[in-house]
């Protein structure tokens, strides 16, 4: 059976506070520790938060890396049958243009048959080849109806598509094509029964190009999305014109200043995180641990190296991105002036991409290419400087963890000790006590006598 010990009964000192204010005092050094890994651990998610941030501006600086997402220009036409979207390098002109045929897919129908589902009892072969492409065959059995015919013709592999039309008294089989051009005209051919797909009267809709001309030039493509005919435009055709239709391609600063504009939130959010971890001017560190970090400043410092350089392969007036109106303050943080973005990019709208977007037939870099190689450096490659700093704040941590664990346990001993040398003491007293008072009464009985 256990002793159970009853602090301060035998002694009349109050052990159990005793042992508790030593044990307080011992578990100072864990206290530290402790403080110090909350610390660490916080240092951590602030660096990786400040590498996220970083992701942010990299994907920002790839918005304007290319010369479809850096696009100065904007497209306008005078009649929505040729609607004009500038997809690529585009450049400024004019161009009167004029839709002369749509391109369309075939679409071919069968004879009226009186029902959708019923067996048509016709069997044989039905081939089908789309262009000059490979022929599929189609088993017809009889049993099959329209409905039957129809999914097997979806199943063959053809670019065609085959559905059953109703048209209130009778039912039809269409077969369409699923690309528009007159190289995707569909040849049909039946073999042992007839619906009439190979009729020619029921083909309603043959295949056919696109057509239209620009400034007299006669062009054609399979499709009505147009490619490759204006630079870095798409021309989409929804109609035949009866006159020329007039696309005017002119710079525009707008979508350049939005980009940009989420470009240096982006980047200032950075600074200002950067800032406010590690301490600037009279702003101190929110986390010791990160004071004056080496990591972030070097981060801050060749973001700004990066930003503030000549782009190699540049010449004239446009060189840095501070020459279009994108420049930094004294505390690092960026700011776009619109109106000289504006004139530049009206003054030379090739100068101003240039800045931006790798060439290399021209021999730009562009400076958003360099940054973002920096940022993988920075933070995405695996020894990048904030990689490394992460990886180091967490054995950091384990380390401060281990010490705790064997801090925790000394404590635990030292406390266990404690209570038994204080309960050993009140069993001595209580033994003293119990001796001391039968000594009394034997003495008394003595005297008495």
């Amino acid at each position: 059976m256990s002793s159970v010990a009853f602090g301060g009964l035998a002694s009349g000192l109050d052990t159990n506070a005793i042992v508790d204010g030593l044990v307080k005092a011992e578990s100072i050094p864990l206290t530290a520790i402790q403080t110090h890994k909350t610390n660490v651990d916080a240092a951590s998610q602030t660096v990786s938060d400040i590498s996220s941030k970083l992701a942010t501006l990299k994907s920002a600086a790839q918005a304007l890396s290319t010369p479809t997402g850096f696009s100065s220009f904007s497209a306008t036409s005078s009649d929505p049958a040729i609607v004009a979207n500038v997809t690529g390098a585009a450049a400024a002109g004019s161009f009167d243009l004029q839709v002369t045929q749509l391109a369309k897919e075939q679409r071919t129908y069968s004879d009226a048959q009186p029902a959708s589902v019923a067996p048509l009892n016709m069997a044989g072969t039905l081939s089908i080849q789309v262009g000059s492409g490979t022929t599929a065959n189609v088993n017809v059995l009889a049993t099959d109806s329209l409905t039957d015919i129809a999914t097997k013709i979806n199943q063959s592999g053809q670019r065609v598509g085959a559905s059953v039309i109703y048209d209130g008294t009778n039912y039809k089989l269409q077969v369409r094509g699923l690309d528009t051009g007159q190289a995707n005209a569909i040849n049909m051919t039946e073999t042992g029964f007839s619906l009439g797909l190979s009729t020619p009267a029921n083909t309603v809709q043959k295949a056919q190009d696109a057509k239209l001309s620009v400034d007299g030039i006669q062009i054609t493509r399979a499709t009505n999305q147009v490619t490759g005919v204006l630079p870095g435009l798409t021309l989409a055709l929804t109609k035949v014109t009866s006159s020329p239709v007039t696309v005017n391609v002119n710079p525009d600063a707008t979508s350049l200043t939005t980009k940009l504009q989420t470009f240096v939130k982006a980047y200032n959010d950075i600074v200002s995180a950067s800032h406010f971890a590690a301490g600037y001017g009279s702003t101190k560190a929110t986390n010791k641990e990160l004071m004056g970090d080496s990591a972030i400043r070097g981060t801050l410092d060749r973001l700004g190296a990066q930003m503030g350089r000549v782009v190699p392969g540049t010449s004239g007036l446009y060189t840095t991105l501070a020459s279009i109106g994108l420049t930094k303050d004294k505390d690092g943080n960026l700011a776009l002036d619109t109106t000289k973005l504006g004139a530049a990019v009206q003054a030379s709208p090739t100068s101003v991409a240039a800045l931006f977007v790798k060439d290399p037939l021209a021999g730009t870099t562009g400076a958003m290419q360099g940054l973002m190689d920096t940022v993988d450096k920075l933070s995405t490659n695996a020894d990048s400087l904030l990689a490394t700093k992460i990886k180091a704040l967490g054995k950091q941590s384990v380390q401060l963890q281990n010490d705790a664990d064997s801090t925790q346990r000394h404590i635990d001993s030292y406390k266990a000790d404690l209570q038994k040398r204080f309960t050993d003491l009140e069993m001595q007293m209580s033994q003293i006590t119990s001796n001391g008072n039968s000594l009394l009464s034997a003495i008394g009985a003595n005297t008495s006598k």
